[in-house]
């Protein structure tokens, strides 16, 4: 196992909403990430992107298509693009008060991790045990599922799509702040027992150590391979990181993608079932249809 990175906190809200849809060869299975939206009225044409926190450049690199699209975009909308100072990092920093994380870890598991993480950008001593699960599983999944290059930055797809745009002089929006992901976090967990927090941090902290389990590597296998089903016509399984983000992000994208080229990039759960993207866009009246993603 590669040596475990000092922690830059990002969100990795795409694996807590849930985990892909498996390809069971029914339905609309496209083998793709891309989709191309016309405007109901046929005179706009823009893309939808399905990311996954644990990639970044080098991946991106190979879809010659969606990076063709999301440079031909006038508008690229990613799920955040926090303001100087308003970034995750800088919100844990600027919290006054320390975890008691004698509450949430044994003493080796504390020792480990200050050890560790003595050098991340992000306080440990003022991360919430939620966030530090959610940190630790993405960069466990990054190094124990071999989804980056060595010469990837830190990263992941969707920062590096919104580095890209501004990089081409693009106008980026971001669908949420850091300030409301980290609160999504919080909810998703609310009421959770600190024994429970200690249990699964502590075996996340075990796998760590031991190298690693490559079973865990199901669904970035699928998303490289792109061989998942899109399962337009089920139900959502989250409601809070799913379902009621989804119906605020179609509101804030409809009108963009109704008067200008867009480039939409967010995780690939938020376009599955019958509460994503794809699913809300037909029902406005968008066409949407499967693209080559390479």
């Amino acid at each position: 196992m590669k040596k475990f990175a000092s922690i830059l906190l990002a969100i990795f809200l795409g694996f807590i909403a849930g985990r892909l849809a498996a390809s069971n060869h029914q339905g609309e299975v496209p083998g793709t990430l891309l989709f191309r939206v016309v405007s109901p009225d046929g005179t706009t044409e823009s893309y939808l992107f399905g990311t996954h926190h644990a990639f970044s450049k080098s991946f991106f690199d190979t879809l010659k298509t969606a990076k063709d699209k999301l440079m031909a975009a006038e508008i690229v909308i990613t799920e955040s693009d926090p303001a100087p100072g308003h970034t995750a990092n800088d919100i844990v920093n600027t919290r006054t008060a320390d975890t008691q994380w004698p509450k949430y870890l044994t003493k080796t598991d504390l020792a480990y991790l200050r050890e560790r993480l003595q050098h991340s950008p992000a306080n440990f001593e003022k991360l919430r045990p939620e966030e530090l699960h959610a940190a630790l599983n993405r960069e466990y999944t990054i190094n124990t599922c071999n989804t980056r290059s060595a010469a990837d930055p830190n990263l992941s797809i969707d920062e590096i799509i919104g580095f890209l745009a501004k990089q081409a002089g693009k106008r980026v929006i971001g669908l949420e702040t850091a300030e409301e992901q980290l609160e999504l976090i919080r909810k998703d967990i609310e009421g959770m027992p600190p024994k429970v927090h200690k249990k699964r941090l502590s075996r996340l902290i075990q796998l760590i150590k031991s190298g690693g389990d490559t079973q865990s590597c199901e669904a970035t296998s699928m998303y490289r391979e792109m061989a998942f089903d899109y399962r337009l016509t089920e139900p959502c399984r989250n409601s809070l990181m799913l379902t009621e983000r989804n119906a605020r992000w179609i509101e804030k994208i409809a009108g963009d993608l109704q008067s200008s080229s867009c480039f939409v990039a967010v995780g690939l759960s938020h376009l599955q079932f019958e509460c994503g993207l794809i699913s809300q866009l037909r029902e406005r009246g968008f066409v949407v249809t499967p693209e080559e993603t390479h």
